[in-house]
Parts: C-alpha cells; structure tokens; sequence
C-alpha cells in the first residue's frame, strides 16, 4: 500500500469519525457494564456519537468525489472545515 493512498483515507474528518465510534463504544459499554447512575447517563454519548460518525463519514465520502480522490485536496479541504468547525466551537 502506498503512502498516498493511507494518507487518502486517514484524514481529519475520518479521523472525527474515529471520535464517534469511540464515543459509541465508550457509552455502550457503561450501558452494559456501569452502574445503575452510569447506565442512565451513559446513553446519550450512543446517540450523540452517531450523528458526529455518520457526518464525518458522508462529509469524508463527498470530498473524496468532489476532489477525485486527490489527496492534497482532501487534506486541504477537510483541514478548513475543520479549522472552521472548531472556531465555531471556540466562539460560541
């Protein structure tokens, strides 16, 4: 495997969607394993780390299209929206 083609696939969005399904897996297991407090708590770290996986990962696949699987330009694109994303974060 070529070194463009792993960085073509670890970028900062697939990243983000590596985030969400530690989220996913995080909260599934105090659901599972926590107690009864955690097990009440824990459930909304499952459907929060959905939506943040799902959009990371139709975010990374429609760069990927619109860039022709362009490496630079997956990075380059994906490093500003996710500069923007945290910015907004910062500043609300």
């Amino acid at each position: 495997m070529s070194i463009e083609k792993l960085l073509s696939w670890i970028t900062p969005l697939m990243l983000g969607a590596l985030l969400g399904l530690y989220e996913i897996l995080h909260g599934l297991f105090y659901v599972i394993y926590g107690t009864p407090d955690q097990r009440r708590d824990y459930p909304l770290e499952i459907v929060l780390g959905l939506p943040i996986m799902a959009v990371c990962l139709g975010g990374h696949w429609l760069i990927r299209r619109i860039s022709h699987s362009n490496t630079r330009n997956i990075w380059i694109i994906e490093s500003i929206l996710l500069g923007l994303i945290i910015y907004g974060f910062y500043r609300s």
